[in-house]
């Protein structure tokens, strides 16, 4: 059929298709990245969204119950140790530890005003 191609065709073909196939693995290489990303992501949100909840009902227990000093809180998603460091008058301060069963942890502390009844200082511990 073609007699006068010079053997021109399998050369263009084979880069075709090695381009073709190293578009293939760039874009699952992108893919993978871009659901780790997302992962890590939901992770820390997860994190995030244990260590508000505990903050409230820590709150809600420590001024009910001067007596409670320590615990421990358990979500589904991971467990939140709490510490009670000072109460004064006004205000109570503790630190949080978060774990979730990802395994990622972050250390909180923060200073909750009785009188105003919301948080006035919220920081992380880097350790």
């Amino acid at each position: 059929m073609f007699r006068n191609e010079q053997g021109a065709v399998l050369p263009v073909t084979m880069v075709v298709a090695a381009v073709l196939i190293m578009l293939t693995f760039y874009s699952i290489e992108k893919f993978n990245l871009e659901k780790m990303f997302y992962k890590n992501v939901e992770d820390g949100l997860v994190l995030d969204h244990i260590l508000l909840l505990a903050s409230h009902k820590v709150q809600n227990m420590v001024v009910h119950d001067d007596q409670i000093d320590e615990g421990v809180l358990h979500f589904p998603n991971g467990t939140v140790e709490y510490v009670v460091i000072s109460r004064e008058e006004r205000y109570i301060s503790l630190i949080l530890s978060a774990l979730t069963k990802q395994g990622l942890s972050r250390k909180v502390n923060f200073l909750y005003d009785k009188e105003e009844g919301k948080l006035v200082k919220w920081g992380e511990i880097f350790t």
